[in-house]
This record gives C-alpha cells, structure tokens and sequence, in this order.
C-alpha cells in the first residue's frame, strides 16, 4: 500500500521517506523477439487476437494506442495512422509497412458498420494485454521447447515489450536513433540510446567510410587505361 493512500486512510500520519530522491536502476534487459519467436506466439494466440500483435510489433503502438485507434484514425491508401493523443498528449502520425497494411486490409474487410468511423480498429474483449497474453508466450515456449529451440529469451516478455522488438529491429536495420525515436514516440532521446548498442555492425560500417583508400601511382593508371601497351 503506498504512504499516500495509508496517510489518507489514517494508518499512518507522516511519509517517512518524503523528500529521498528515488534510487536509480541499472539498465535493465531488453527484450526483443526475433523472426521464430515471433512466429511462434503468433500461433499461440487465438486468431481473433493474432492482427493485434502482428500491427503492435510492426508500429510500436502502446496498448492504449492501439487499443483506442478507430478506423477515422487509419488511412491505407497514403499508409499512415493517426494517434490523436499518444501517452505525451500530442498527436503523433505513424507510417505502416506493408505487414500492417495486409492486416489492416484483411480488418476493414470484416468490418461491420462500414460508413461508422468511430468503430474501433481492434475489438478487444480485454481491457488489459495481461489478460491473454502471459498464457500464449507460455504456449509459445512450450512449441519452441519441443522444437529443441532456445526459449529463454522469452522469459518475462510482456506486451510491451513488443515495443522494445519495434525498436531494436529498427535500429538493427540501421535506421537512425532520432528517427527511431519519433516513430515510436518516445519523449526524450535518452530512452531510445539504451537500443544503440543493437547497431554495433551499422556503426563500424558507418566509421569505416572515414577510410579513404590511397589514390593509385599516376604510372599505373596510365599503364591500365585502355589502348596503352606496356613496355618491357
């Protein structure tokens, strides 16, 4: 029970650790699926569930985010979806591959009150992901345990973290921190360094352009340019 509740309810009259600055944690792991792992709890979950997912990975979309998205915020033929307030109170517009364009295709032709933009995109009997997914990623588990596959990465991964696998994919792509950053709608750049790392081939790439390669002796362009014979 926190001391503002137990103050208010008289248990206690007096905060005793008002005015201590929080401890600050290490960097903790991060999360992230790669292609298997992705399939396999693609096929964990129930197929009413499996285009909410596939879209979450695919956008970085927070729960409540997506939870709340109505058709009125998705436009497929330019390819983007709006969010008209994200978790930092600002509108924010979010580009769509062509995964999340296939599922949003295969959504709308299902759709029921088709002239009704308020409808939601992801009709969802759970208020919380917590509800449903802790049991597929153990399901999961169990297909990539009977595969003789690796399992452990999927320990303690929640839905959020599929924002991490948005994340860390991109920036495995080389796509820029900044870039990566206003895609997922992070507030600060800070919460998007701790990805970096994830970029180590991308970034010695990067260094190695720095090397210029030493230009070749003007006798020997002049010998390996057409039509000049050398001389013995």
């Amino acid at each position: 029970m926190g001391f503002r509740r137990a103050i208010r309810h008289c248990y206690v009259t007096v905060n005793p650790v008002k005015g201590i600055s929080r401890f600050k944690e290490a960097g903790q792991r991060i999360a992230w699926l790669n292609a298997g792992e992705e399939a396999a709890i693609v096929e964990a979950l129930p197929a009413h569930l499996r285009a909410l997912f596939t879209v979450s990975v695919n956008t970085g979309l927070r729960w409540s985010e997506q939870i709340e998205l109505r058709w009125a915020d998705v436009d497929i033929l330019v390819d983007v979806i709006t969010v008209r307030r994200s978790k930092n109170g600002h509108r924010r517009y979010i580009p769509t591959n062509s995964v999340v364009r296939s599922a949003l295709v295969d959504l709308a032709s299902c759709r029921q009150r088709r002239n009704d933009g308020e409808v939601p995109v992801f009709p969802c009997v759970h208020k919380q992901a917590d509800k449903f997914f802790p049991r597929a990623v153990e399901r999961a588990q169990e297909a990539l345990r009977a595969a003789e596959k690796d399992l452990a990465r999927l320990d303690g991964y929640t839905w959020h973290c599929n924002r991490h696998t948005f994340a860390s994919r991109l920036v495995m792509a080389g796509v820029d921190i900044r870039t990566v950053q206003e895609l997922g709608g992070w507030r600060t750049l800070s919460q998007v360094q701790r990805y970096a790392h994830l970029g180590s081939e991308h970034l010695h790439a990067a260094v190695e352009r720095l090397v210029v390669t030493p230009a070749q002796p003007e006798s020997r362009r002049k010998s390996e340019e057409p039509g000049l014979a050398r001389v013995s």
